[in-house]
C-alpha cells in the first residue's frame, strides 16, 4: 500500500524530519496470531543463501556442490554471490538453511516462508527529510544523473553528498507527498547510471517505557519465561567477548564502566545528534528528549537512556552484591551511537554495523575493537535496503553475529527493517508467562523469542539507566519493556556461546541457538501459531551446552575420571574425527557440522580433565586440529606442536579436548597405551586417522595407510 503524506515540522534548513511514534496494537496481536498465522510450514518456500566474496569466480560451482551434497534442487543465481533454491514446504526449507549455515564460505542462509495475510493496515512509513539514496553505477557522475532525474520527474532535486557504497543522497522538495516520493524512487531505478533507489527512513530504538520498578530479574531465571542463565554460566569459560551496542550511546554507570571499550558516535546530522557535533569518537549518551521542535510529534518528553539499558542487560556486573547482573557478565561492550533525538537514519545505522565488525567506513578511523556480536535494538517500517543488506553482509563476512529486535507494532516482522534483512537473528519479545508479549512483532522472519517484558500484571525487564530527566544525572536502574529488551538477552547468550568456542561462524551460532530453544507453553499464542514466534523460547543453558567446549591448556574443569573418545566417519569424504562431547556427537550425526557423519564403531579411552593421574605425571591436554584442505583431524599433546598448528593457516585448531600422557623415546609410559596417527593421500589431499585398535590398524595398513607417529598415550 502507498503510505499517505504527512505534515512535518522543519528541524533544520534541509527540512529533515523526525519520526512519529508507532501506535501499540496491544491485545490485537493475540487475535492476529490465532486467526491469521497458523501454518507457516504449509506454504511453498525457498532458501536464499549468499557466498563469501572470497569465492568470487567459483560461486556457481560451489553453490551447485552445496545443493548437490544436501540433496536439493539446482540453485539459481541472483547475482553478487546470492543464490536461491526452491523447496516443497517451509519445513524442508528450514532444514536446508540449517545445513547451508554450517558450511564454510556461506555468509548466511535463510528459509523464505510465505506469511499468512496481514489482518490490519500496515503502519505509516516514516521518512527522513524526503531524502532518496541513489546507488550509482561505476563511473556515473552524480551531478549529471541527479540533473537528468530532475528533468524527467519535473522535480527540484538537491544532491547533498556521496555516501558509502557510491550512494548519492538527494533531497526532494518539502511538499513532496509519500505517493510522489515512491513514484520518483521508481523512476530513479530505471534511470541510466542508477543501479537502485531507496527512500531514506528513520529508525528508532524499540523500547516501551514502564515506570514500575522490579527488583527481581525474572528474565534470567528458570521460570517458564526465563532463559536459565545460571546453568549456562557454569558451562562457559571466562572469555571477554566484544559485543557492539548500536543505539543511543551509553552513559557512565558502575555496572558498565569496567566493560566499556572505545566506540564511536556515527550520528552525522546535528539536530539528531543534539551534542553539538557530528561523527566523533565520543559514543556517550547525551540525552534524546524531544522538545516538540525537532521532531514531528512528541516522541519523548524525557531522555530514555536506551543504550545504557540495553548494555546492562548484556553485560552488567556488580562486585559489591548490589544492582543487577547481565546475561554475559564477562563480555565487553563496544558502544556505537547511531540514534539521537528523534531516532536515526538508515545511513548512520548501516555504517555503524560496518564499523562495529571492523569493516572500513570512509571518514571514520578503523575500529580497534571489532565486535563478534552486534546488537541493534532499533528499527522502522519498510524493506531492508540494499545498503543495509550490504552492511550486514560485510559484518557477517568478518565473523560478526547480528542480533536485531523484531519491533513493537504487533505486526509482521517482514515489514520492519533491519530485522527483515537476510543473515540476522530477529528477536521477538516474550513475557513472564513464556508467551509473546502483547506489543511484539511476529511472523516467519522471527528467529527466536526472548524476555522483553509486558504490561498490566506482567513485569518488564530491569536494567541499568541514568536518573536524568532530560540531561544526564546520576546512575540508576529502571524497568522497560520491548523487543529492545529481548534482543540483548540473545546477544548476551551468543557472547556466552562464543566464549566457549570463538571459532563458530554466524550460521553455526544461529543453528545452535535455534536448535536449543525451548518449546512454547501449551495453549499459548505462540504454541498455537506454528512459526509465528520463531524456533522457541531462548534457552541460555541449552544454547551454551550445544557448543563444543574449547578448552585452554590451563582449564582442568570436568566431572568424570575418564572419557571415551567416539570415532565418527564422514561417509562422503572418508574423514575421521574423535570426540567425547555428546552434544558434538549428536550435532555431527544430525548433519550440523557439515557432511554426513556416522559412528565408525571404534573408540579410544582417555583421561578427563579432572582425572587423578599422579602415576603419569606428564599428562597434558590434547589439542585437536583440522586440515583446512581435505578436512582430516590431527591430535597432539605436545605444546610446541599445538602452537605450530595454531600458527599455520592450513590448520584450524579446535582447542583442548581431553588429557593424555606424553609419548617418550620408548613409546608410551607405563600404565598407558599408544594411540597412533596414520595417513593416506586421496583425491581430497592428506587423510588422517588416529586410533589404537590392532585389528583395524592391520586392515588399514593393508589398504595403504601409513603410520606417521604416536599422537598421544591413553590409559590402559
Amino acid at each position: 500500500m502507498t503510505p499517505p503524506s504527512t505534515a512535518v515540522k522543519i528541524s533544520e534548513p534541509f527540512g529533515e524530519v523526525c519520526p512519529k511514534r508507532y501506535a501499540l496494537m496491544g491485545i490485537i496481536a493475540v487475535v492476529v496470531l490465532a486467526a491469521g498465522v497458523t501454518s507457516f510450514g504449509s506454504f511453498a518456500a525457498t532458501v536464499e543463501f549468499k557466498l563469501s566474496p572470497e569465492l568470487k569466480g567459483r560461486e556457481q560451482v560451489v553453490a551447485n556442490r552445496l545443493a548437490q551434497d544436501a540433496g536439493a534442487a539446482a540453485p539459481i543465481s541472483r547475482g553478487n554471490g546470492g543464490f536461491e533454491v526452491t523447496t516443497t514446504d517451509g519445513a524442508k526449507a528450514a532444514a536446508l538453511a540449517t545445513v547451508f549455515r554450517e558450511r564454510a564460505g556461506v555468509l548466511w542462509a535463510q528459509a523464505i516462508v510465505v506469511d499468512a495475510p496481514l489482518l490490519r493496515a500496515a503502519p505509516e512509513t516514516e521518512f527522513h527529510g524526503r531524502m532518496l539514496a541513489l546507488t550509482l553505477n561505476p563511473g556515473a557522475d552524480a551531478a549529471v544523473v541527479v540533473a537528468a532525474l530532475a528533468r524527467r520527474t519535473s522535480q527540484t532535486l538537491t544532491l547533498k553528498r556521496i555516501a558509502t557504497g557510491n550512494r548519492a543522497l538527494v533531497m526532494l522538495p518539502l511538499s513532496t507527498s509519500g505517493a510522489s516520493m515512491a513514484a520518483i524512487a521508481v523512476a530513479a531505478a530505471s534511470e541510466p547510471g542508477i543501479r537502485s533507489a531507496d527512500r531514506v527512513r528513520v529508525l528508532r530504538h524499540q523500547w516501551i517505557p514502564n515506570n514500575t520498578m522490579f527488583a527481581q530479574q525474572w528474565a534470567l531465571g528458570t521460570g517458564v519465561g526465563g532463559i536459565r542463565a545460571a546453568p549456562a554460566w557454569d558451562l562457559t569459560p571466562s572469555g571477554s567477548v566484544a559485543v557492539a551496542v548500536i543505539d543511543t550511546g551509553i552513559r557512565s554507570h558502575p555496572e558498565l564502566d569496567a566493560k566499556l571499550m572505545s566506540g564511536y558516535d556515527m550520528v552525522r546530522n546535528l539536530p539528531i545528534a543534539s551534542d553539538g557535533n557530528g561523527r566523533d569518537p565520543d559514543a556517550s549518551e547525551s540525552g534524546n528528549f524531544d522538545d516538540d521542535v525537532a521532531c514531528a510529534a512528541p516522541l519523548n518528553a524525557f531522555s530514555s537512556w536506551h543504550g545504557t539499558h540495553v548494555a546492562g542487560i548484556i553485560a552488567a556486573s556488580s562486585n559489591d552484591g548490589e544492582g543487577i547482573l547481565g546475561v554475559a557478565p564477562n563480555a565487553r561492550i563496544v558502544p556505537i551511537r547511531a540514534l539521537g533525538r528523534c531516532g536515526g537514519i538508515d545511513e548512520d545505522v548501516a555504517d555503524s554495523i560496518r564499523w562495529a565488525a571492523g569493516v572500513a567506513v570512509p571518514g571514520v578511523p578503523s575500529n580497534a575493537n571489532p565486535a563478534k556480536v552486534v546488537n541493534l535494538s532499533l528499527g522502522g517500517y519498510g524493506p531492508c535496503t540494499a545498503d543495509m543488506q550490504s552492511a550486514v553482509d560485510g559484518a557477517v563476512g568478518r565473523g560478526a553475529v547480528i542480533v536485531i529486535s523484531a519491533g513493537n507494532d504487533a505486526s509482521r516482522v517482514v515489514d520492519f527493517s533491519p530485522a527483515n534483512c537476510k543473515g540476522v537473528i530477529a528477536v521477538a519479545a516474550g513475557n513472564l508467562l513464556g508467551d509473546l508479549s502483547s506489543y511484539s512483532n511476529f511472523g516467519s522472519g522471527v528467529a527466536i523469542t526472548a524476555p522483553g517484558g509486558d504490561f498490566g500484571d506482567l513485569p518488564g525487564v530491569i536494567s541499568t539507566l541514568n536518573g536524568g530527566v532530560r540531561l544526564p544525572g546520576v546512575p540508576s536502574y529502571a524497568t522497560y519493556s520491548g523487543t529492545s529488551m529481548a534482543a540483548p538477552h540473545v546477544a548476551g547468550v551468543v557472547a556466552l556461546m562464543l566464549a566457549r568456542d570463538p571459532t563458530l561462524s554466524a550460521g553455526q551460532v544461529m543453528n545452535r541457538l535455534l536448535s536449543s530453544a525451548r518449546s512454547f507453553v501449551a495453549g499459548s499464542d505462540c504454541a498455537s501459531a506454528a512459526g509465528a514466534c520463531g524456533a522457541g523460547l531462548l534457552d541460555a543453558a541449552g544454547a551454551v551446552g550445544a557448543v563444543t567446549a574449547n578448552r585452554s591448556a590451563g582449564d582442568l574443569s570436568a566431572s568424570s575420571d575418564r572419557v571415551r573418545l567416539i570415532e565418527l566417519r564422514e561417509v562422503f569424504t572418508d574423514r575421521y574425527a574423535l570426540t567425547s562431547d555428546p552434544v558434538e556427537i549428536a550435532q555431527m550425526e544430525a548433519g550440523l557440522h557439515g557432511g554426513l557423519w556416522a559412528r565408525s564403531g571404534f573408540s579410544v579411552d582417555s583421561f578427563s580433565f579432572t582425572a587423578r593421574v599422579d602415576a603419569l605425571a606428564r599428562v597434558q591436554p590434547v589439542c585437536r586440529s583440522r586440515l583446512v584442505a581435505g578436512g582430516g583431524f590431527a591430535y597432539s599433546n605436545n605444546v610446541a606442536e599445538c602452537k605450530a598448528y595454531a600458527a599455520n593457516a592450513g590448520w584450524a585448531v579446535d582447542g583442548m579436548q581431553f588429557l593424555a600422557a606424553l609419548p617418550n623415546r620408548a613409546g608410551c609410559p607405563a600404565g598407558s597405551n599408544a594411540v597412533s596417527e596414520f595417513f593416506r593421500i586421496d583425491g581430497l589431499g592428506r587423510n588422517l586417522r588416529t586410533l589404537d585398535d590392532p585389528a583395524e590398524i592391520g586392515r588399514m595398513v593393508d589398504a595403504g595407510w601409513v603410520q606417521s607417529r604416536i599422537a598421544f598415550c591413553a590409559p590402559l
